[in-house]
């Protein structure tokens, strides 16, 4: 009956600390948790609300009025959902050597694959795109339709970190007198998480395309038109939506 009293005159306080991947440390009381996200309440009345994914380690401990103090851990098991889409839209200029010089290109994509491989910083998947670039001589634009796979990676898991990704596919013309070719295009830039499933990234690329086409070669000899097979060279911004 004494240990009984003893332990019931104990007042126990209970305190959870959380701490995210950025290192950050909150201390308080987890008044929800679902299978996405945990709100804290500090002691001060404030509210924090965090995504699963943002946090490293959770921590509960329990201080007797002896001053001992009780610390377990817990686990967290993130059910992560792997598969994510990418909508990204490119702006830069494009040369080919005896078909065309430096002029404007654009290309819109819409990518689909796994974005959490290899610890949560690896997306792998692929896309279809929409490729035009202008010829501002013939007041027209050659048009293609590339089909690729993407491998991109995030240098962190910090809510802003570098990212470097590489494409490689084959482009199909969609103007007649034309034929596609393969691509390659490497890109670097930073990568910002918004949320839980969305991230913004901004970026730079270059890349290469071949296709075939009418070309113009001048030589000693005079200037020759005739249909052969060139490469395209593609440098420019990106901008991106992970979702």
């Amino acid at each position: 009956m004494f240990f009984a009293l003893h332990v019931c005159g104990q007042e126990n306080i209970a305190q959870d600390k959380i701490t995210l991947n950025t290192g950050e440390v909150y201390v308080g009381k987890i008044v929800v948790k679902t299978s996405d996200m945990i709100m804290l309440a500090t002691k001060e009345g404030m509210r924090f609300q965090f995504q699963l994914l943002e946090i490293a380690k959770i921590e509960s401990e329990i201080s007797l009025q002896n001053n001992e103090t009780e610390k377990t851990t817990d686990k967290i098991l993130v059910l992560k959902s792997d598969f994510g889409g990418l909508v990204e839209l490119t702006a830069g200029v494009s040369s080919a050597k005896y078909s065309f010089g430096w002029l404007p290109n654009t290309q819109l994509s819409l990518l689909f694959g796994r974005k959490n491989s290899f610890d949560g910083r690896l997306f792998l998947g692929a896309g279809v795109g929409y490729s035009s670039t202008f010829l501002t001589y013939k007041s027209s634009s050659v048009a293609f339709l590339p089909l690729f796979v993407r491998l991109q990676t995030s240098h962190t898991k910090k809510r802003t970190t570098p990212f470097v990704g590489m494409d490689t596919g084959y482009a199909f013309a969609l103007n007649s007198g034309y034929a596609g070719g393969v691509l390659v295009k490497i890109s670097l830039g930073i990568m910002h998480r918004i949320s839980y499933k969305t991230s913004l990234i901004v970026g730079a690329y270059s890349g290469v395309q071949s296709f075939s086409g009418e070309l113009i070669e001048t030589n000693e000899l005079g200037t020759f038109s005739y249909y052969g097979k060139t490469t395209m060279n593609n440098v420019g911004m990106k901008v991106g939506l992970v979702f």
